[in-house]
């Protein structure tokens, strides 16, 4: 659906997230559909830590977005929410106005300062401007991750309080699945950049890369 921003220009928010987090459909990756295996090895440690490696949170600039990053934002904000994930801001360098055109982007997603790349394209020949933004590489939803385990196995399942981690190869996150009252680990390991995991059980190893 296309619609116009208020003057001095329209923005036609032809937006496509290619977002690709883990879990947001067809098993436990995102939209790669990576593949989950499970281990027949139960954990040698009956309380890991959950969670992912340690990840350095960061905050949002202290100003309000622009006429241009509001749209893109808003666009991008409920398309990341389908994935278990938060937008909180967009920050972009000044637009220069040419079309087709692309600029880099910054998006505050849970706590993570994330690249997001925008093009622009003449929607409307001389009248209206359409953007295409997206994330450069994947971020690992928790949320969807713990979906993910309950549909798998049932139960809960716990992943530890980070909401958000990067698309980093060989990053490992912990989780609790709790069924019929007993507790069992696994871990989700990082296939790819595109945010792609592999679950197996948990063998007693760090959920550190």
């Amino acid at each position: 659906m296309r619609t116009r921003a208020a003057r001095p220009f329209a923005l036609v928010p032809l937006l496509v997230c290619a977002l690709l987090v883990a879990a947001c459909s067809g098993g436990a990756s995102g939209r790669t559909g990576a593949s989950s295996t499970v281990g027949s090895s139960r954990s040698a440690d009956p309380t890991p830590a959950l969670g992912g490696p340690p990840v350095a949170r960061v905050s949002p600039p202290p100003h309000a977005m622009d006429r241009l990053e509001r749209p893109v934002a808003a666009q991008l904000a409920r398309e990341v929410a389908r994935q278990g994930l938060t937008l909180s801001y967009l920050d972009c360098p000044r637009w220069d106005g040419r079309v087709p055109g692309a600029m880099a982007c910054h998006g505050y997603v849970d706590g993570l300062r994330v690249r997001v790349d925008v093009r622009f394209t003449r929607a409307v020949q001389g009248k209206a401007v359409g953007f295409d933004a997206r994330l450069s590489r994947g971020v690992i939803a928790t949320r969807n991750l713990e979906r993910t385990l309950v549909r798998q196995r049932g139960g809960r399942a716990d992943c530890g309080d980070g909401p958000a981690y990067p698309a980093r190869r060989g990053t490992r996150i912990v989780c609790r699945v709790t069924h019929a009252g007993a507790a069992t680990y696994v871990v989700a390991t990082v296939r790819d950049r595109s945010g792609a995991v592999t679950i197996a059980d948990y063998s007693g190893t760090s959920a550190s890369p």
